[in-house]
């Protein structure tokens, strides 16, 4: 536990000084002028020969034994298939909790303590035993979940060769009125937009909107028993239990059962799906063109 929880400390007080030293060095430069294309190619950084970078970001962090991708490649699908739909596609949460800050997770190197907890799950949190997919599966899907985190964290291991502000303006407003126009709008809810997030912000906004201190991006969810039917944001949904809170901030919980149908309202959907969809190009054009939105 002590290792777990000072690797979590360190992963989360680690990223903030990063993200804080990358702000720092974006201000000192003209507005549009970030250049990742140019720093992928610097002696030590995240392109040719920057594997020194990723070490020593991987030791700074505290994130312990580097992944194996080979065997993470074996435990993508099998993550989602049986994960994804409580923790989401890249276990950063659903309507279960976010993966990559578990100190189930943090404090496993290559399975020697998340394969037993997988054996047995957590039945009294709705979290099944996945016993039967044998350990080397298991193994597997460790694998997976040790490479988001590097991913996540060790920005030593990233390659981004767009700038963000150097796309087709123009482009990017037809693609605007062909593909987002019907929610959003440059006179409303966008107005600004380019005032209120950088370009790389407002890059990752676009993709992943958070539905923190957002009500309206929560999930909701109908729930329709015997008795009646119910509505409100979901609260609990796993193989035994669903609850969601109505309007009136009460909870009703019902126990799951073929009498028992849920049908799921994600307000983010249309933005998951989008993320996996979205080329490069109109990606680029896309910011270009929302980051003229002052």
């Amino acid at each position: 536990m002590i290792q777990s929880t000072s690797r979590f400390l360190l992963l989360a007080s680690g990223v903030t000084l990063l993200a804080s030293i990358a702000v720092a060095q974006v201000a000192r430069r003209p507005g549009g002028s970030i250049d990742d294309a140019a720093a992928a190619q610097r002696p030590g950084g995240p392109g040719k020969g920057g594997q020194g970078g990723a070490e020593a970001t991987r030791a700074f962090l505290g994130l312990g034994a580097a992944p194996d991708k080979v065997a993470a490649g074996r435990g993508a699908p099998v993550y989602a298939q049986n994960c994804a739909a409580c923790h989401g596609p890249d276990a950063r949460g659903g309507i279960g909790p976010n993966l990559l800050y578990s100190n189930q997770v943090l404090g496993d190197d290559h399975g020697e303590k998340l394969v037993s907890f997988l054996h047995g799950g957590r039945p009294e949190k709705g979290m099944p035993a996945f016993a039967s997919l044998g350990d080397a599966t298991l193994k597997d899907v460790t694998e997976w979940l040790h490479l988001q985190v590097e991913n996540y964290a060790n920005r030593g291991t990233y390659q981004n060769t767009n700038n963000v502000m150097m796309g087709d303006a123009k482009k990017g407003a037809s693609y605007f009125r062909a593909n987002c126009a019907s929610c959003h709008s440059v006179t409303g809810d966008l107005k600004g937009v380019a005032v209120r997030y950088r370009p790389l912000e407002l890059q990752k906004e676009m993709i992943f909107p958070s539905r923190e201190d957002h009500p309206t991006r929560m999930l909701n969810a109908r729930i329709t028993s015997p008795t009646g039917s119910t509505e409100g944001r979901l609260k609990v949904l796993d193989d035994f239990t669903v609850a969601v809170v109505d309007k009136d901030g009460l909870t009703h919980a019902f126990s799951r059962g073929p009498n028992v149908k849920v049908e799921i309202h994600d307000p983010l959907q249309w933005h998951r799906a989008f993320a996996f969809r979205l080329k490069d190009r109109d990606m680029t054009d896309l910011v270009t063109y929302l980051g003229t939105l002052k």
